[in-house]
């Protein structure tokens, strides 16, 4: 039986592969693994190929360590813009870096090294109108380059509302990307036609996940473990979703487990 994590993050310094044994101990079979920033690198034109070794190194050593199956999916951070922004750039030049670390990503992905396109998006708090008019812009962007490749696209936005769902469903119109294939990351269970097709990965807490199964199966669920030791277990610990799988099955049968998991079979081709 899958039992996949559809978004968390591994860090160097946090437990990165011991994390990964306690998901394994409990039942998990596959994570989705994403990058992190790291504004201690330079913000040069390496530091996105830097960002997504580092992803790509951490995936190694769980693939030699465990028998979890790891995914990647690599790409520019939304707060990268403001980052670059504070340290001097104008906004052209920040929405240009986001684009080139999208372009990058786009390589390693062509090459076979990652999976998926994010977590990209916009600030989930309060910014300009000209920062988050770029931020989209990027979005745009990240979708279409994920529809050449034919990969999922991971957002990070803020809290979804019925206008963040419907300015992703235009942003999808516009890029040509398959709603399908356009992943809420940190999504609220909203399962049916209030999320416009957008494809919601749901934070796999008890509460969020029987709203979720009374409106239908289609959704994914993540931790978004962050693997930092000053936030243990931010945001749910990384054995939550094995744990949630249990229960799922136990309270409504292995069949709507299942139906669960073939989401991840169809987006990011799980075999």
């Amino acid at each position: 039986m899958i039992v996949f994590d559809n978004h968390l993050h591994l860090q160097f310094h946090g437990e990165n592969v011991n994390a990964v044994r306690r998901f394994e101990k409990f039942g998990g079979t596959h994570i989705n693994l994403c990058n992190v920033p790291n504004y201690s690198y330079s913000l040069d034109e390496n530091y996105y190929r830097r960002i997504y070794d580092d992803t790509l190194k951490l995936a190694e050593m769980v693939r030699r360590e465990t028998n979890v199956k790891v995914l990647v999916t690599i790409g520019p951070y939304p707060v990268d813009m403001l980052e670059l922004l504070k340290r001097g750039m104008s906004l052209e030049e920040a929405r240009t870096f986001l684009i080139r670390g999208l372009e990058i990503a786009a390589e390693y992905i062509s090459n076979g090294f990652a999976h998926a396109i994010g977590e990209i998006g916009r600030p989930h708090f309060e910014v300009s109108r000209e920062i988050w008019e770029a931020s989209n812009e990027v979005i745009v962007e990240g979708m279409k380059i994920a529809k050449s490749l034919g990969v999922p696209v991971v957002l990070h936005t803020e809290s979804a509302t019925e206008s963040t769902w419907k300015d992703l469903a235009n942003f999808a119109n516009k890029a040509g990307i398959s709603k399908e294939m356009v992943i809420k990351h940190y999504s609220p269970p909203l399962v049916d036609s209030r999320n416009h097709g957008i494809f919601p990965s749901i934070i796999a807490s008890r509460k969020n996940v029987r709203t979720a199964l009374n409106q239908g199966t289609r959704f994914l669920l993540e931790t978004d473990f962050m693997d930092e030791p000053s936030r243990k277990n931010a945001v749910l610990p990384i054995e939550s979703v094995p744990k949630r799988a249990r229960w799922i099955v136990q309270e409504y049968g292995e069949d709507v487990w299942c139906k669960i998991m073939e989401n991840a079979r169809r987006i990011y081709g799980i075999e």
